[in-house]
């Protein structure tokens, strides 16, 4: 057997054995579904055959409708950052936990989907899945961070670590990852309803054959292509310029809503066929015609507004187009690989309930933002746990005659790299509140959930309303590299 026979045959092994390891895994997470899990320890995929998957648990819940804080005004007038109508959540979290589908969960992202087979019994419930997961390419990828300071001062791009798609060039790990998950999210999927997953050359072919076990090759229905212009070239080969979607539906009867693009006629003069209607634009002549499987759609730009900083953040364009022709307003989506969010960020301008998770503080923290400023109710969900294993940060501030103000912040420096820390540091000297990214007051903390109605910059004034009347309040707010950071009073 040849070298490259041999590479060969060892990976369609990896391939064999991952898909087997990922089924037995998923047949040992359905035997054990209806059994608890210990509320105070970490899942893990080892505990799956013993029920040991962890509880999550609602902490924050932001929704613009509250109406219990506000930042005086240059003027002294009330300046409300939210505008949307509406009443608020009731202030029972259960309630609100229950009728509000939106969330962001921080955690693994198989733990929080058997959690929500479990708990939330989403079992046959949403519509379309897009996931986005690690692409194989045994590499690290970090979003970029800039500090405002005053005067305009802007500190050098700062690198913070997103997520690692290191497998140890272990194919058969990687897949297997990947194999329980497709097995879950198949629970989740709606008899109707849709899986996307988006990959690259580096492990679609493998995935695809995958997803034809898991799904049925039947039920494979489109594979398409995103090209774009952005990226490297090579010497040595076509330059890689395009990413594949897997578009694979739960049944035969699944739900497709038909999307139409521009066909433009030979040398852009009009045809005039008879019944054929014909539009005319600066390109020329043009027939509609239903979308073909190859998509042309920039990249986030530099300098666009949606860019977060991410790394591999995709356009919402993209996500439009799935969006558009997968669901129908109302249909519930979700991504469990989420990064920025930007499914969530699609499905709120379309009237579509969401579910994002992640793992990265980065990737939580931007989500959150994004969410708060389209301004739509959602709650923050993590793993119940009686461990301290996030950033450690801590905040000082000022709380008198129903006033917050932060006076001093220090982050996690951990989450910066080591070649930037001096740079972090000099911003902490100088102006610790610049590293925050956003915050946000509950006026009427009950021990358990902090409820905020809007978010404010870090040198921003805090006015509770005069109505509110709790004995706690609580201000929770993130920082720049996704450090997250809390403080509770012991009464107003």
């Amino acid at each position: 057997m040849s070298g490259k026979t041999h590479t060969e045959h060892k990976r369609i092994q990896a391939l064999l054995q991952a898909m087997e390891q990922g089924k037995a895994q998923f047949d040992e997470i359905m035997e054990n579904l209806e059994k608890p899990g210990p509320e105070t320890e970490a899942a893990t995929e080892a505990g799956a055959a013993a029920g040991e998957w962890p509880a999550f648990a609602a902490e924050e819940i932001y929704d613009p409708r509250m109406d219990e804080t506000y930042v005086p005004g240059s003027d002294g007038e009330q300046m409300d950052l939210f505008s949307m109508p509406g009443s608020a959540l009731l202030r029972d979290a259960e309630v609100a936990e229950a009728e509000t589908m939106n969330r962001i969960a921080a955690g693994d992202n198989l733990a929080y989907m058997i959690w929500l087979l479990r708990e939330r019994e989403l079992a046959g419930k949403i519509q379309m899945i897009y996931v986005d997961p690690p692409f194989f390419t045994n590499a690290k990828y970090q979003s970029s961070v800039q500090i405002s300071g005053a005067g305009g001062k802007k500190s050098p791009v700062l690198k913070v670590g997103a997520y690692e798609d290191t497998w140890g060039h272990d194919l058969e790990r990687y897949l297997e990852m990947l194999a329980v998950r497709f097995y879950v999210m198949r629970e989740l999927l709606a008899e109707t309803g849709s899986l996307w997953v988006h990959l690259d050359w580096h492990g679609s072919h493998y995935v695809k054959m995958m997803l034809d076990e898991i799904f049925g090759a039947e039920h494979f229905v489109n594979e398409v292509a995103w090209t774009y212009k952005s990226g490297g070239a090579s010497k040595h080969s076509f330059s890689r310029k395009h990413d594949t979607l897997l578009f694979y539906s739960k049944t035969d009867h699944y739900k497709f809503n038909p999307l139409q693009e521009k066909s433009y006629n030979r040398e852009g003069k009009p045809y005039r066929f008879k019944g054929v209607e014909e539009f005319q634009d600066e390109h020329g002549w043009y027939t509609m015609v239903n979308m073909k499987d190859v998509w042309n759609i920039d990249m986030v730009g530099r300098t666009s507004s949606e860019r977060k900083g991410y790394a591999t953040q995709k356009p919402e364009k993209l996500l439009e187009r799935i969006v558009d022709a997968c669901s129908d307003e109302g249909d519930l989506c979700a991504d469990f690989f989420a990064g920025t969010g930007t499914l969530g960020a699609v499905c709120s301008r379309k009237g579509r309930p969401w579910i994002l998770c992640d793992t990265g503080d980065a990737a939580i923290g931007s989500q959150i933002l994004r969410m708060a400023e389209l301004e739509v109710p959602f709650l923050v969900e993590r793993p119940v746990s009686t461990k301290e294993d996030g950033p450690r940060t801590s905040i000082q501030l000022s709380y008198a005659d129903g006033r917050i103000q932060l006076e001093r912040y220090q982050p996690d420096l951990t989450q910066v790299q080591e070649r930037d820390r001096e740079i972090v540091t000099e911003y902490i000297n100088d102006n610790s509140l610049d590293l925050i990214s956003f915050w946000s007051v509950d006026a009427e903390y009950d021990g358990r959930v902090h409820i905020g109605d809007l978010l404010l910059s870090g040198e921003d004034t805090a006015v509770l309303k005069d109505e509110a009347g709790s004995t706690a309040v609580s201000v929770v707010g993130y920082d720049l590299f996704g450090g997250r950071f809390e403080w509770i009073s012991k009464e107003r």
